[in-house]
């Protein structure tokens, strides 16, 4: 997410609750306070997983109250329809799983002449928010193996994972397993990760295993389950460990487990589930 007016927004409250850039970043645990700086001064991104993050630590502070005043800075500039705000606005649609507006986005953005990544970007959020990702042309697949996930922070932000999870059937297969790679090394240290990460990643686990089989890709298929394996025993993560197992059956011809495990999930009633999940 663009800065331009995020950052004046942060700025402007920082500086009304009488914090210190140390003190709204929890010095520097949610990003750091040099990056932080950057942002403040619009010269540095931040994606929405972090900003949500820096808001919500602080009580002081209405989420909802940030946005609108977000929404009321773009009614008043003379460029609206700038790459910048474009930017923001289709993220923050992104987040909001708000289709229509990322559609509406998506047709100003395409009379841009030129950034090609933002265009990219609108595309594949609209076929995600609207489930058309499959029926995207090869030419619009090639762009996005080559170019949708080459910022380096990428796999920190929570709006980038997902767009990762739910495009990557449609993703180089000789690109994906070194997309999935770099998620497995960022969060290697299951034991410091919270639930709802676990759960984040643990799902993007579980769609990169489905791909694999599909695919026939075995690059990080090994590393992928053992992460899975690693997940705490929070009631919340148990599906997805059984998941892993279940793939780690299929990839090693484990036929009998694996159908024990299409009989629970039969048994629960898990239908519309089992019907997507590869026997």
């Amino acid at each position: 997410m663009k800065t331009t007016f995020v950052g004046a927004e942060l700025k402007r409250i920082r500086k009304s609750l009488g914090l210190t850039q140390a003190e709204m970043t929890l010095n520097g645990k949610i990003i750091s306070i040099g990056q932080y700086s950057k942002v403040e001064n619009g010269i540095h991104e931040i994606g929405v997983d972090t900003l949500l993050k820096i808001l919500t630590a602080h009580d002081e502070i209405n989420v909802q109250t940030f946005f609108i005043n977000l929404e009321k800075n773009y009614t008043k500039v003379d460029n609206e329809f700038s790459p910048e705000i474009l930017s923001e606005k289709l993220m923050l649609a992104f987040y909001k799983n708000d289709l229509l507006e990322a559609q509406k986005l998506k047709k100003q953005i395409d009379n841009l002449k030129e950034n090609k990544e933002l265009k990219l970007r609108a595309v594949i959020t609209v076929a995600v928010l609207s489930g058309t990702i499959l029926n995207l042309d090869e030419k619009t697949k090639e762009d996005l193996s080559k170019n949708m996930f080459i910022n380096d922070n990428w796999t920190k932000e929570k709006d980038s994972l997902r767009l990762f999870s739910n495009s990557m059937i449609i993703i180089d297969r000789n690109i994906l397993p070194t997309l999935m790679k770099s998620v497995l090394r960022t969060y290697s240290d299951e034991g410091r990760l919270s639930v709802e990460v676990q759960e984040r990643i643990s799902s993007i686990c579980i769609n990169y295993l489905y791909v694999c089989f599909k695919k026939h890709v075995l690059n990080n298929v090994e590393e992928t389950i053992a992460f899975l394996k690693k997940l705490s025993e929070s009631p919340s993560l148990m599906f997805n460990k059984i998941l892993g197992y279940y793939f780690e059956c299929l990839f090693n011809g484990n036929d009998s487990d694996a159908s024990k495990i299409r009989d629970i999930l039969a048994k629960s009633e898990c239908n519309q589930f089992l019907n997507k999940l590869i026997s």
